[in-house]
């Protein structure tokens, strides 16, 4: 029995050689000759605002694609002095909305954030820039409602919170971040002051559930603030039951803590801050966007001249490398799904990430031949089939997903 199996093996090893020796070896092609990946996004179309400065922000309204019956893909952008809203419609058209131009020449809006009132779910905008006023604008009645003064110099960004309509956070070049109450218009938070930052705060976020900030700024330094703390919670439900106009002033809470505060991620500014999930990711200007999560060893600057210490440690999850942008205030986006990152450069072109992917690699670099000004934000839509870039020379352009 043995002596069939090895003969028998033998003749299937000859039968083998004989087969590999006729069959062909496959034709090396060149890169030339291989199949081109098809792109994530194609360009669809592009327009240029009037006033010819820089657009800083674009930002989707998610509430008004979530329509049951009429969904809509609308978006704003500021620059200038003006707010302008736009609605992308079907093959790849963007058409003009509505225009807020403010009444000073002087007041250059840098953010804008969508929002909406509760009582009929109508979307509000809410925008504000170099003159430190955040300006609240209700496109269904094509008017100005409202202005909150309260920061001392330019405000960087606002946003709402994710699950209270009536929370409204700003950002500001005074150092500071507030909290502000949109519906009985008071200041409900100030946070700031003793361990808080040491120049401008250029950017904040909620997490999902709105019970933390993250803060970044010119001082290098990431921060987290709780607003679960019971003083805090206090303020924001007195917030509520506060009457306009009263002659009582609302008595606003200061918070001079952060929970983590930390300078171990980068090292010059820091002018984009998102979470993801329970980490963050975040930039600076240097051609890299950061993911990383609080906690690890405690890390010293070995680097400079003296030992510095960096504030409370972090681990580094992944670093994404782009190239051409070491200018502040370029920021990067974040999809609603969490599966996709993209930040434009300097030289016009768009970079974009799948988080699904474990190689830090870009999945597509979005660039056309007229688009050579600098990205200064995009955003993608709802649905993240559209992606929308603003540049430094006014233009706007639309990239949408392949099918």
């Amino acid at each position: 029995e043995r002596e069939r199996a090895s003969e028998s093996g033998n003749e299937s090893g000859d039968d083998t050689e004989k087969h590999r020796r006729k069959r062909k070896a496959p034709v090396k092609q060149s890169a030339a000759q291989q199949p081109a990946r098809r792109p994530l996004f194609t360009f669809s179309s592009s327009l240029k605002e009037d006033h010819g400065k820089p657009v800083y922000t674009v930002r989707f309204n998610n509430l008004l694609a979530q329509h049951p019956t009429n969904p809509r893909d609308v978006f704003a952008t500021v620059g200038s002095n003006q707010a302008t809203i736009y609605e992308c419609h079907e093959q790849g058209k963007v058409a003009l909305l509505q225009v807020y131009v403010d009444d000073s020449s002087d007041e250059s809006y840098y953010t804008c954030a969508w929002g909406y009132c509760k009582s009929d779910l109508s979307p509000l905008l809410a925008v504000a820039g170099a003159r430190g006023l955040v300006r609240l604008i209700a496109p269904t009645k094509h008017s100005h409602l409202k202005s909150f003064a309260g920061h001392g110099d330019a405000v960087n960004e606002v946003m709402f919170h994710p699950a209270d309509p009536d929370l409204l956070l700003s950002a500001s070049k005074d150092h500071s971040l507030r909290l502000w109450n949109v519906t009985t218009e008071c200041c409900v938070v100030i946070l700031g002051g003793e361990k808080g930052h040491r120049d401008e705060v250029l950017s904040v976020h909620f997490n999902s559930v709105g019970d933390k900030i993250v803060s970044a700024g010119m001082d290098h330094s990431l921060k987290l603030w709780n607003l679960d703390a019971a003083d805090v919670q206090e303020a924001v439900a007195a917030s509520k039951q506060h009457v306009k106009k009263s002659k009582k002033l609302f008595n606003t809470v200061t918070v001079h803590f952060p929970s983590f505060s930390t300078c171990g991620v980068h090292r010059n500014y820091i002018d984009c801050v998102r979470w993801l999930g329970d980490a963050l990711l975040s930039k600076s200007t240097d051609n890299r966007i950061v993911c990383w999560v609080p906690g690890g060893q405690q890390r010293l600057d070995l680097e400079e001249q003296h030992i510095a210490y960096l504030g409370d440690p972090v681990t580094i999850l992944r670093r994404y490398e782009y190239s051409s942008c070491d200018i502040w205030y370029v920021r990067f986006a974040l999809d609603r799904p969490c599966t996709h990152i993209a930040i434009g450069n300097q030289a016009g072109k768009v970079f974009v990430w799948s988080l699904k992917r474990k190689s830090p690699t870009p999945v597509q670099v979005l660039e056309h031949k007229k688009c050579t000004s600098t990205v200064r934000q995009v955003d993608f839509n709802y649905n993240s089939m559209i992606l929308i870039s603003v540049c430094d020379d006014g233009t706007i352009w639309r990239w949408d997903l392949t099918s």
